[in-house]
């Protein structure tokens, strides 16, 4: 079992088994949510995460026409976890709030047309918007 928890403690996810994918999202909403050049997601089925202490949400419009709910510390304001309504079986956890001694490489890196020239992912599969779009790489 592995955990991520926010700064503060009070919100955990702990998660069971392989996570599905690794995914680098250079997205306005997800560099905003993250305060770097990319947000950086361990993606996991629902069934594999368990959620500990209170959570606060905030749901927000997609480009496609869904939604994307992020989950937060409402303590530390610490955003630990989200889903998109596309897919509310699959749970992103924000790599940071790991322990540092895991190690996250990306799958893949999505909304590459936002992506800052400095940020190299080598052989990485990329992709012009999301997964469905035109590679970049």
């Amino acid at each position: 079992m592995k955990e991520a928890r926010c700064g503060c403690g009070a919100l955990r996810v702990q998660v069971e088994g392989e996570r599905e994918a690794v995914v680098a999202c250079a997205c306005a909403d997800c560099r905003r949510r993250s305060g770097g050049p990319f947000g950086l997601g361990a993606y996991y089925k629902r069934e594999q995460v368990t959620f500990i202490g209170e959570a606060r949400e905030y749901t927000r419009p997609t480009e496609s026409g869904n939604t994307f709910s992020n989950f937060f510390c409402p303590v530390c304001a610490t955003s630990l976890y989200w889903y998109g309504s596309r897919d509310t079986n699959r749970i992103g956890v924000a790599v940071g709030c790991f322990e540092p001694s895991e190690q996250f490489p990306p799958d893949r890196s999505v909304y590459d047309v936002n992506k800052q020239d400095w940020v190299q992912y080598g052989d990485v599969p990329g992709f012009e918007r999301g997964r469905d779009s035109a590679r970049t790489r």
